[in-house]
């Protein structure tokens, strides 16, 4: 199937400007793509093994080139999402390594996007464990800050992934309880999610609609 004419300009455009990028500019650039959050500047650093001051350059380069711009706080990310879609994809999946590091960075981050991409990190790094507890904190965290469609989704990742845990050959459960724990967590989890669901139906339907 044949790009839409407006990615294809953007991917041509993108390809003109990622020619004239050096390996190691290349390189922070798939490490901002990857970790798909605004991280700091010394984090990168330290991910990549690299001075402060060189990757302070190479992010020049790369806002000047229109890719990565800062926040507020001064964390980094991507100019557009749509670059996520162009870049090649094995950039967006680290291997089972680079997204434990990736994840243990993410520790200290707050925000709920940067919670549940820490818990995909976790998949990605194949700790089940870890990715139920971190997804089921990203979906309450957003459902206090009103995002219950992303919470919806958020907690049923979490069930999922409970499951999948459960199923892990690898996986001993504790006969000390009655149920496993992923077992606890994922119908937690379900339960969340509908009713997150719910919630954000009634309050997106009519007067006349809500029961």
């Amino acid at each position: 199937m044949a790009e839409a004419p407006d990615l294809a300009l953007t991917r041509a455009l993108l390809d003109e400007k990622f020619l004239r990028l050096r390996p190691r500019d290349r390189n922070l650039l798939r490490s901002i793509v990857a970790f798909d959050v605004f991280v700091g500047p010394q984090l990168l650093a330290v991910f990549l093994g690299l001075p402060p001051a060189t990757v302070a350059a190479s992010l020049a380069k790369l806002k000047r080139a229109g890719l990565v711009r800062t926040a507020d706080d001064g964390s980094v990310g991507i100019t557009y999402r749509v670059l996520r879609d162009i870049l090649p994809e094995s950039w967006r999946h680290p291997g089972p390594l680079d997204a434990l590091r990736m994840a243990g960075m993410l520790l200290e981050g707050e925000d709920w996007y940067a919670i549940a991409r820490r818990a995909e990190l976790y998949v990605l790094g194949g700790h089940l464990g870890e990715a139920v507890a971190a997804f089921e904190r990203a979906g309450i965290e957003a459902e206090h800050h009103g995002a219950l469609a992303e919470a919806a989704r958020i907690f049923s990742l979490a069930a999922k992934t409970a499951k999948a845990a459960l199923n892990d050959p690898q996986y001993v459960p504790d006969r000390s309880f009655d149920d496993d724990e992923f077992e606890r967590s994922a119908a937690r989890c379900r339960g969340r999610a509908k009713a997150a669901r719910l919630k954000l139906h009634r309050q997106t339907a009519r007067p006349g609609e809500r029961g």
